[in-house]
Parts: structure tokens; sequence; C-alpha cells
């Protein structure tokens, strides 16, 4: 097996944090963010939305929590129960509100979450769910199905950064690059529009890697064949995954 070139993909500062820690055990990898994060006119409204009396918040990154911690500005987090996706989510989550957060045991996605026992039966419970602007409706909507009223805060978008395609697949190919790593459906649709057309014959010979079968199946219908699902986003996971 050909040793990994990689593709960091995540958003700056999490991208070369990451690229840091692969480097530093051997794993050649470069960072390119492809989307920024900036706030939301919803950002400043956290401590009125995180006074509502919620059974259940659930954070769906990293990035819902981090934007959510600041805009709180000192605040303490209510008492409740929380949930989040992911592990890194949990981590965050656990250090910012200094409570238990409940994660799914093996997949890291709302298909997961959706299946914790405690998320079946929810007939007038009130949920937040901390997530960015846009993105999937399927944790929402099925929260709803099963009787929950739902709300989300929203304190933060992803915005695309302007890049220059054609010198980024010039460099890529001069490092050798031969993998990709993509956390979601939207920067795998970013990398795509990113690189000229000209060049995507080349670019669908990387091979992707990403924390849930879902994207790779979309990976796959965009003309991707070599792909392998990362058991997770946090930087350990990624990091224990690429171990020599």
């Amino acid at each position: 097996m050909k040793e990994a070139r990689l593709l960091v993909t995540r958003f700056a500062p999490h991208a070369q944090r990451l690229v840091n820690l692969l480097n530093a055990q051997g794993t050649v990898a470069f960072a390119q963010p492809l989307l920024a994060l900036q706030k939301t006119t919803e950002f400043n409204h956290a401590s009125k939305v995180l006074a509502k009396n919620y059974d259940y918040i659930i954070a769906v990154s990293p990035n819902a929590v981090d934007y959510t911690q600041k805009a709180l500005a000192g605040i303490n987090w209510p008492q409740t129960e929380y949930l989040a996706v992911g592990l890194a989510t949990q981590a965050k989550l656990k250090a910012a509100t200094t409570q238990n957060v409940v994660v799914p045991e093996k997949c890291f996605d709302s298909e997961g979450l959706l299946d914790l026992p405690l998320l079946l039966n929810l007939q007038g419970k009130h949920i937040l769910i901390l997530r960015g602007v846009g993105g999937r409706e399927l944790l929402c909507d099925t929260l709803r199905q099963r009787g929950a009223i739902v709300d989300y805060y929203q304190p933060y978008q992803r915005v695309a950064i302007v890049l220059c395609g054609k010198a980024l697949i010039k460099e890529w190919q001069q490092q050798n690059i031969n993998g990709a790593i993509i956390s979601s459906i939207e920067l795998l649709e970013r990398l795509m529009s990113v690189v000229p057309l000209a060049a995507h014959e080349w670019l669908k010979e990387l091979t992707i890697y990403a924390p849930s079968e879902r994207i790779l199946d979309q990976a796959k219908r965009w003309g991707w064949s070599n792909t392998k699902v990362l058991p997770g986003m946090s930087d350990q996971q990624v990091i224990d995954y690429f171990k020599h």
C-alpha cells in the first residue's frame, strides 16, 4: 500500500493543528481550509436562548460548542441533559458545561445519535440543537416526528474562501498528494468547485477519507472509486488511523 500523502480540508486553525500532529508521527499532510466560519446575527442571543428550560441540548460539532461558549461570555451553561454527535464534540461540550455528555457508542453521526434509547420517546420534550447555519435536517425532523419541540441556535455560518484552483492543483501535484480528509459533503462539494474541471480526473484519483459512509457514498456518486471510512474526526481518532 502506498504511503498516504494527505490534504486536510478542515477549518482553520483545526486543519493546521491536525497536520502538525500527523507530520509529527511521520504521516505527510498539508493543510488547505476550503471554508471559513463567521458569526451570525444569532450569535448575540445565546444567553436568551439557553435560558429556556430545555430537556436536552444537542451539539452537532466542536465549532457549535466553541461559538456558543464565546457567545455566552462567561455565563454558565444550564443544568440539563447534553448530547453530542461525536467524541471531539463531546470533549468540548464536557469541558464547557462541566456536565456529563452522552454520545453514540459507534456511529458518530445524526443516525447514531437518533439510535440512542434516550431519544426514542420524546413526546412533549423541548430540545435545542447547536449548529451552524445549513446542514442536514434529519436530526431535527426525526426528533419532531418523535414528539419533541425542537429549536435551533445557529451562532455561525460557513463561507467559501476565495482560492485559485489552478495554483492549488499545481501545488498539490508537486506535493504528490494522494488522499484528502473530508468531514462533510459540503466540503467535498467545495473541493470539486475549487478544482478546475480539467483537473477533475486527477482529483477523482485521490483517496477520500471521511468519518461516515454517507459522505463516502456521495463521493462514489460523484466519481471517486477509492474511499475509506475514518473512525471519527477527533484529532486522536485521525492520527491513530494513520499511525504507522
